[in-house]
């Protein structure tokens, strides 16, 4: 999400280094945009508000979660950058009034550590989030995951394909950008300079709130960013922590899923994929509906005038993805 702040503030730096629902509208399988219908969807009320905020170690690793709620296990998986509060804006409420709910920082994020190298970040996050569960005693959870997070779930089921009975996957990165320019600037730049290791250290100093706004701003189009939620981004994303790891996370994204993303048809668990009809931060096109084409089974919901971040600004439509799918246990 904070991509553009970097790429921004990056060139300058090298160069000084070098020199001195209103509606929700659901597709069946394969279905094409000319289908889609819009059925307003009655409110969600409120769940339970008490959520345990807790740590678990794996390995020599502390990773940081919160849980709330009793049934099936429902495991979030947040974005980049992001951490367990993006879910904390109506999503787990929402879901705990039917679904024992555990959101995880994931490494280097919130108050989650991060190994000193992840070859591949998202199949290693994938792994560790399988020793996470494991730990806990989770056994076949459903799924969610937003954005960065959803190429963690996808690399999970395909690792694990019985150790988890669905999938909702909120505007997803599932392939490899091709022609971003700003995925290719930063990669590049990574290959040059120690630039993950020097932007911790400068953190706040390069990159203030109102570039954060601008960008939040960009993610949440067409709705309005929460003040709260800019304070709770401003507070944690800027650390020297967070930085690497959105870092680190972002330059190493589409070499985890060019790994991945050829596999995506042997997938055969219950999927639901929602995408906003205004994201500007994933395409669409792009992924959501790529995606769709190639997993048997899933269906797409497309959210009218919504952008990137469905947590935050459509939780209802996570709490009614989830009730689409089958019981626990069948497969399509």
């Amino acid at each position: 999400m904070i991509r553009e702040v970097l790429k921004t503030l990056i060139g300058p730096f090298i160069l000084l280094l070098c020199f001195g629902l209103t509606g929700i509208a659901a597709t069946p399988l394969r279905a094409s945009s000319d289908d889609l219908c819009e059925t307003p969807l009655p409110p969600v009320s409120e769940g339970p508000g008490s959520l345990k905020d807790s740590f678990v170690n794996v390995g020599t690793l502390r990773v940081h979660y919160v849980e709330g709620g009793a049934g099936q296990t429902v495991v979030l998986i947040h974005g980049n950058a992001g951490g367990v509060e993006d879910f904390e804006f109506g999503t787990i409420n929402d879901l705990t009034r039917r679904y024992r709910v555990i959101a995880i920082d994931r490494p280097g994020h919130g108050a989650s550590d991060r190994p000193d190298k992840m070859a591949t970040p998202v199949e290693d996050q994938a792994d560790l989030l399988h020793e996470t569960l494991t730990t806990l005693g989770v056994k076949r959870p459903i799924l969610v995951g937003h954005s960065w997070g959803a190429a963690v779930a996808l690399a999970y089921v395909l690792k694990y394909p019985n150790d988890a009975s669905a999938m909702v996957l909120l505007a997803p990165a599932a392939y490899a950008d091709k022609d971003d320019p700003a995925s290719f600037f930063l990669r590049g730049v990574a290959k040059l300079f120690p630039v993950g290791e020097l932007l911790p250290l400068l953190g706040h100093s390069i990159i203030s709130k109102s570039l954060l706004r601008k960008e939040l701003e960009r993610a949440f189009y067409p709705s309005k960013v929460p003040e709260k939620y800019f304070k709770v981004a401003s507070d944690s994303w800027l650390g020297k922590k967070q930085i690497k790891a959105y870092y680190d996370d972002e330059t190493g994204l589409n070499a985890g899923l060019n790994k991945i993303q050829d596999q995506y048809s042997s997938i055969t668990i219950p999927t639901v994929i929602l995408t906003g009809d205004e994201d500007k931060v994933v395409s669409a096109k792009e992924n959501a509906y790529r995606l769709h084409k190639v997993i048997r089974h899933s269906r797409l919901i497309q959210l009218r005038h919504t952008g990137h971040q469905i947590p935050e600004t459509r939780p209802e439509s996570i709490y009614y993805a989830l009730r689409l799918l089958p019981p626990s246990g069948v497969r399509p």
